[in-house]
């Protein structure tokens, strides 16, 4: 009995050294990784920094003028070709947009027949007269 405890308490401490050392050299090779990943940001980053350099040497004002000047025959703005605010078309009158649209679609009624009121309880019909509003 106790060379069977003896064979599993030594069976139990190889396991845990294998699993011990399983662990430590996954930890060494994410490490490694990390590294890797750390060194290729760097490069990335001094890569940024030589674009934003060339960027800005060749967004340089007076670069940029002695281009304009040589490619591009541009003339400085002047008053003739500013127009004036009489040379505007007038804007049209809107009006009641709803108003016509209401008409559009409404179908037209025959002169002096009475619209019917109904409550839904008695059905009769009322005349009344209307009176034209004025539309501003």
């Amino acid at each position: 009995m106790i060379r069977l405890l003896n064979l599993l308490a030594i069976a139990g401490l190889v396991a845990s050294a294998v699993y011990a050392y399983s662990i430590k050299y996954d930890t060494l090779y994410q490490a490694g990784q990390v590294s890797k990943v750390q060194i290729a940001l760097h490069k990335e980053r001094q890569a940024i920094a030589v674009l934003r350099a060339e960027w800005q040497l060749l967004t340089r004002p007076d670069r940029l003028q002695a281009a304009v000047e040589k490619h591009l025959a541009l003339v400085p703005i002047g008053t003739a070709h500013l127009g004036r605010i009489a040379d505007l078309p007038a804007r049209p009158e809107r009006g009641d947009e709803i108003g016509r649209l209401l008409a559009a679609t409404a179908t037209p009624k025959e002169k002096g027949t009475p619209e019917p009121r109904t409550t839904g309880a008695i059905s009769r019909t009322v005349t009344t007269t209307r009176t034209p509003t004025a539309t501003r």
